[in-house]
């Protein structure tokens, strides 16, 4: 019964007492059911708050007793779990093992491998229109357009390129890596890197390492890696290149279509000298735009290149080998050089020089070579203006001269001027239209024996 029960009793009924105190204060009486007593009130204070205190330390050792029963109970688990933790450390453990963030990362995983990888593109579309219709061409730089390599189509849309490229850039010494660019669309067709003629293209492909050079690790003149690439990649050569968005204008320069190759299938080493201020490259290859070589010669790949001076950049590149099928002894070379010049943040200027020779061209028709050579030169230059953040104007200006025919089989000089205007629709987007024209010193070349063609050009390009 607890004290409150007992303390309601006391009140109610009281009790029967006996008892003589030798206190003279005391007056005892017995009553049927009563205790008379003038102090009363006391004797119940007293007997009620010792039922409290007695009740009140029984509830704590009743307390500390539980408390006690939950610490042995937790040690009892500690002990089960150290004792499960000891045999996962003797023997492998039959439970799902799930690998931690960190432990998915580990080199040559799938997962490090996606993540590794860069990709990137872009799909690039456009209407061409001449002023004058041309007529079909037949001669063997035959296109729609003379003198046209790329946009040759007149008064058509077409898809110029889709292309994808996926990367993994080798970048420490020790590192490996590799590069593959597709390109779809009639750009696959001219590049033709794969020989096929069709309009899918594989226009880069290979495999890099990073050779590490530890006994140049402390030399400020040599470098510390050599890098080297196997497989096909894009020439060296010229200031423009296939990727249209990198380009400041929609239509190639005549230059880039007839005095340069577009692709080499080979191996090429980079590395750089004092401290990097020389970008060298070294390599050897199948020729121009050969996935498989036409000889037994190798083409000899070199170029550098180098800034000067803030804002300014200069690249040189030679080629020389054979080129042509084994019945003919000459070889062919060919220098480039380029120059760019950021003026300002927003004007930027470059200028590109070709001069190229093959030795030995043949006669027409005759499978017996000669002993003339066959030479030809060009030079563009190039201005752009960032007129705001999305607007910019691009103008060029070009002779080409190819006195034996031996690149054009059309005509021995062209002048051509091109001016492009370009804006920013969104940061993926970008919107370009041209004019441009081009005289020729031979009136039989263009549609309708001309010495003159005009075209207007509209071009979308989308970054992926």
């Amino acid at each position: 019964m607890s004290s409150h029960w007992i303390c309601r009793l006391i009140l109610k009924f009281g009790m029967r007492v006996v008892h003589v105190t030798a206190n003279e204060n005391f007056i005892v009486t017995i009553m049927e059911g009563n205790i008379m007593n003038k102090r009363r009130p006391f004797l119940i204070y007293f007997v009620m708050l010792v039922f409290l205190m007695s009740s009140t330390a029984f509830a704590e050792v009743n307390e500390v007793m539980a408390l006690k029963n939950e610490i042995k109970a937790l040690s009892d688990r500690l002990m089960v779990l150290e004792k499960q933790l000891a045999m996962r450390e003797k023997g492998p453990s039959r439970e799902l093992y799930v690998p931690s963030p960190e432990e998915g990362r580990e080199p040559g995983g799938f997962l490090r491998a996606a993540e590794d990888i860069q990709f990137g593109g872009y799909v690039d579309a456009q209407w061409n229109n001449h002023f004058r219709q041309p007529a079909t061409a037949s001669s063997a730089a035959a296109s729609t357009v003379p003198l046209r390599v790329f946009d040759s189509n007149d008064g058509s849309f077409s898809l110029n390129a889709a292309e994808l490229y996926f990367e993994k850039a080798a970048q420490e010494p020790g590192d490996a890596g590799f590069r593959v660019d597709v390109v779809f669309g009639q750009d696959a067709s001219v590049v033709n890197g794969d020989g096929d003629g069709d309009v899918v293209d594989l226009e880069q492909a290979y495999v890099e390492y990073n050779v590490p050079t530890p006994f140049f690790a402390e030399s400020e003149i040599f470098p510390e890696m050599v890098n080297l690439k196997a497989g096909r990649f894009a020439t060296l050569a010229g200031m423009e290149v296939i990727e249209a968005p990198d380009n400041w204008n929609i239509s190639r320069s005549v230059m880039f279509g007839f005095s340069l190759p577009f692709i080499h299938t080979g191996i090429r080493s980079n590395f750089g000298l004092f401290n990097d201020f020389l970008d060298v490259y070294f390599g050897l290859n199948n020729g121009w735009d050969n996935p498989i070589d036409n000889n037994s010669f190798k083409t000899l790949e070199s170029a550098v290149g180098y800034e000067p001076i803030d804002g300014v950049s200069v690249f040189h590149a030679l080629y020389w080998g054979g080129e042509v099928d084994d019945t003919v002894a000459g070889k062919r070379w060919l220098l480039t050089h380029v120059v760019n010049w950021d003026v300002t943040d927003r004007l930027s200027i470059a200028g590109n020089v070709d001069y190229g020779v093959q030795h030995d061209i043949q006669d027409p028709g005759s499978a017996l070579p000669r002993t003339n050579d066959g030479d030809w030169w060009g030079f563009a230059g190039y201005a752009r203006y960032q007129i705001t953040n999305k607007l910019a104007l691009a103008y060029r200006a070009e002779i080409f001269r190819d006195d034996a025919l031996f690149r054009t089989g059309l005509t021995d000089t062209v002048f051509g001027q091109t001016v492009t205007a370009e804006y920013k629709l969104s940061d993926r987007l970008i919107a370009r239209a041209e004019f441009r024209h081009d005289k020729a010193n031979d009136d039989s070349i263009f549609p309708g024996a001309h010495s003159a063609q005009t075209n207007i050009a509209a071009q979308m390009i989308y970054l992926i």
